[in-house]
């Protein structure tokens, strides 16, 4: 079965949707927000999310080694601790809500600011909204 996906039949939401990306990329950067992005496709499954985060990263000059590790960040040395915090955010976000405790609440804070650390909590939403966007419409990526 094909499904419509959302570009074609909700333009002005998508639109929408692409303004927010843009401004929230503006916001925490855009390697920081393609990792954000990257994490929660992985945890969601949406492979042409991880495909289209993971080429994004390419494109960026981000090492391979490091979006490779983005799968195993806890473990990796690859991440600073500004990334580190964002991809916390996002194992709590992402495939079921979980909470924020206040110390990583409060070191978001201290490494972002608190504008950066609202974009981010942001950014993990929208993230999720556009993983089920693709998985829900049968996006898949490219062979």
């Amino acid at each position: 079965m094909n499904r419509t996906p959302g570009a074609t039949s909700s333009p002005e939401t998508y639109k929408a949707l692409v303004a927010l990306d843009s401004r929230l990329a503006r916001s925490l950067g855009a390697a920081l927000y393609d990792i954000v992005k990257l994490r929660a496709s992985q945890i969601n499954g949406c492979a042409f999310c991880v495909d289209k985060h993971s080429r994004d990263l390419e494109r960026l000059g981000t090492p391979t080694r490091t979006i490779y590790g983005v799968a195993a960040w806890e473990e990796s040395p690859f991440f600073d601790e500004t990334q580190r915090v964002a991809l916390a955010f996002v194992e709590r976000l992402t495939a079921g809500i979980d909470a924020v405790d206040d110390a990583l609440w409060d070191e978001a804070g201290r490494l972002l600011g608190e504008e950066r650390r609202t974009d981010l909590l942001i950014a993990v939403g929208t993230i999720n909204t556009w993983n089920m966007l693709g998985i829900t419409t049968h996006l898949h990526p490219a062979s």
